[in-house]
């Protein structure tokens, strides 16, 4: 059965490691699914990340949410399980706007990831130098945050662990989005 499960998580909260996790667990039982990151369809637009003119990052930004957003429909069309990661899902706004751009609709669910920022520290220390990514900023922006659509999940046991725990939130439907 289709299911849509968006993952929100700033970096190096280990959205792409239990993404890629659920999709091995969701394909064992016999399930079609398949990890989509947001970051993969800006990359094919830009792949250094760097613009020198605002308006084509704005831009290149758009038509990566609009082509991610085809393939997404794509895979719900054909009763995949599709994970999505890489969009900014902070409020209720984000997530109704994210969804708008569907045509296709199956049953939503949404995950953040909250990580203590000095695990999120260690952890992009560990992947080697990314000065592009303003941690410390992206962790500001979440600590404001007093009501989270969704779940939040605590994301700091070992990748199979959380990936077990997820997929056990995600049978019990919660997480699910109600309109």
């Amino acid at each position: 059965m289709k299911k849509l499960i968006l993952i929100d998580g700033g970096p190096a909260a280990g959205k792409n490691t239990l993404g890629e996790l659920l999709v091995k667990r969701f394909n064992a039982t016999g399930a079609k699914a398949i990890l989509l990151d947001l970051d993969t369809y800006v990359e094919q637009l830009n792949p250094t990340w760097i613009w020198e003119i605002e308006e084509q990052k704005q831009q290149d930004q758009l038509t990566a949410r609009v082509n991610i957003a085809e393939d997404i429909d794509k895979y719900l069309q054909q009763d995949f399980t599709v994970l999505v990661i890489g969009e900014r899902l902070l409020t209720k706004e984000d997530v109704a706007r994210f969804v708008l751009r569907l045509k296709t609709s199956a049953p939503t669910y949404l995950y953040h990831l909250h990580v203590p920022f000095v695990l999120r520290e260690k952890r992009l220390h560990n992947r080697g130098p990314h000065n592009l990514i303003d941690l410390a900023k992206d962790q500001k922006d979440r600590d404001e945050i007093n009501d989270w659509p969704g779940y939040v999940y605590e994301n700091v046991n070992s990748a199979e662990v959380d990936a077990g725990n997820l997929l056990v939130l995600i049978n019990g439907g919660v997480g699910e989005q109600k309109d």
